[in-house]
Order: C-alpha cells, then sequence, then structure tokens
C-alpha cells in the first residue's frame, strides 16, 4: 500500500521538497529503507522502482517500510541550468567535480528526520540511483564520521553512484575522526556504469569508502538487478 505525504521539508534557501511515497511492508516490518531517486524524477518514480525490487524477493516485499521523497526543483548545471528535480545542483561526474555541499547537507538533514522517526528496533538504511546514490553514499561517509547522529544506519545501496567530497572524507579518514566501529558494521552496495559515472570514479569512491573500513560490494558495469540487489538488501538486513 502506498501512502501520499505532503511536502514535508524546506531547505536553507526556502525552497520545498515534493510529495514522499511510502511503500509499507506487507508483513512484519523489520527494516526502513529511504530510497533517493535520479536527476528528473521523482518519489513515483522511486516507488515503482522499488516495487520491482520486491517482486522476485519475498523477504523485501514482506519486511521493508520503503520511504520515497521528492527532491526539490532547481537549476542544474549538468544539464545547461535547465530546471528539473534534484537533491543538490550537479556538474559533469568525475573526480574533479564541484560538489554542491550546501544542498547536499540539507539533504542529509532531510534523510535524518525521516528515519528518525522510525522505531528504534528495526534496521535502516539509504539507498538511490545515480544522484541520489550519491547523496546516500555522502550520507554513509557523513554517519561514520560522526556527523549524522547515532540513528543505528545498518546499510547503504548506490546504484550507479559515487561519493561527493571524496578528499574531504579522506581527511577524515587521516585525521582519525572515523569511527572504525559505525565504519565496520556498515555495509555499501555500489554498482556502476560507464554511462553514468566513469569507472575511475566508481573505484576511487569505492576505495575511498573501503579505506574507512567499510564493507563495500563494488559490482562495475552491473546496473539495477533487482534479484542481486534485493539478495544483497536480505543478507545484510538479515531478513
Amino acid at each position: 500500500m502506498n501512502l501520499c505525504l505532503v511536502k514535508i521539508f524546506t531547505d536553507g534557501n526556502g525552497i520545498a521538497y515534493g510529495v514522499t511515497r511510502l511503500v509499507r511492508p506487507r508483513g512484519t516490518h523489520k527494516a526502513t529503507i529511504v530510497w533517493l531517486h535520479d536527476i528528473g524524477e521523482n518519489g513515483d518514480d522511486s516507488a515503482r522502482f522499488v516495487r520491482e525490487l520486491n517482486l522476485p524477493n519475498v523477504q523485501i516485499r514482506e519486511h521493508i517500510k520503503w520511504i520515497c521523497p521528492t527532491a526539490p526543483r532547481r537549476p542544474v548545471s549538468r544539464l545547461g541550468g535547465a530546471v528539473t528535480t534534484a537533491w543538490c545542483d550537479v556538474t559533469q561526474v568525475s573526480e574533479n567535480m564541484e560538489d554542491d555541499l550546501a544542498s547536499i547537507n540539507t539533504t542529509c538533514v532531510l534523510v535524518t528526520n525521516l528515519l528518525g522517526g522510525e522505531p528504534a528496533h528495526v534496521m535502516k538504511g539509504v539507498g538511490g540511483i545515480g544522484l541520489g546514490a550519491a547523496q546516500g553514499l555522502y550520507f554513509a561517509s557523513g554517519y561514520v564520521a560522526g556527523g549524522m547522529g547515532d540513528m543505528g544506519l545498518n546499510a547503504v545501496v548506490g546504484i550507479n553512484g559515487w561519493l561527493p567530497a571524496w578528499t574531504n572524507f579522506l581527511y577524515h579518514i587521516d585525521s582519525l575522526t572515523v569511527s572504525g566501529t559505525l565504519a565496520a558494521s556498515l555495509p555499501i552496495l555500489l554498482t556502476n556504469e560507464n554511462s553514468t559515472v566513469p569507472f575511475q570514479f566508481g573505484w576511487l569512491s569505492e576505495q575511498s569508502l573501503s579505506r574507512a573500513g567499510i564493507p563495500v560490494t563494488f559490482r562495475p558495469n552491473d546496473g539495477r538487478d533487482p534479484t542481486a540487489i534485493g539478495n544483497w538488501l536480505k543478507t545484510y538486513l538479515q531478513l
């Protein structure tokens, strides 16, 4: 069953986030995942995607609650300034790209608020596709560096994603401000398609996360196979 929520959050510039969709578990609620869409999509697109994950995976369908927010509309540099839904502004994806950290950090507050309202006993995760995956990976890096609170994050999925501000994260690692305990307990699935993210940057993102002690499953040239993603979630969310 899907439940439509009204706009619930506004970023620091007064830009409103769109409607959030919920995809509820059919059985006992054991895990909650906030799923973040790619550029130009919305919570409805996320809900359709997670239902594709549900179809071949009984445990996913029965036990995971999905929260699918919609990003604000904003000009996107990568699209020549065209206005569309995006978690942040983004340029051409590369290891030297400039990151819109103000908007990325604001979206992290949104994710924290969404997960913070969930029962303490359920497993919690963040996932996404493209820019949504990048946002989720950044959230993971902030979590193990102690910047997202102690919510008990249990899994992160990044489909065709990359790690924004990866050099900043390496600085945190070298400065010993990353929690080895949190890192070791946060498995990440990262897939990569060269058409979306250059392989070198996908690999660099994986290496940066692994260097912190995070157990990363890296699948280059592997996109969004629902069975493979579902099997990974079942394993690491202990469903």
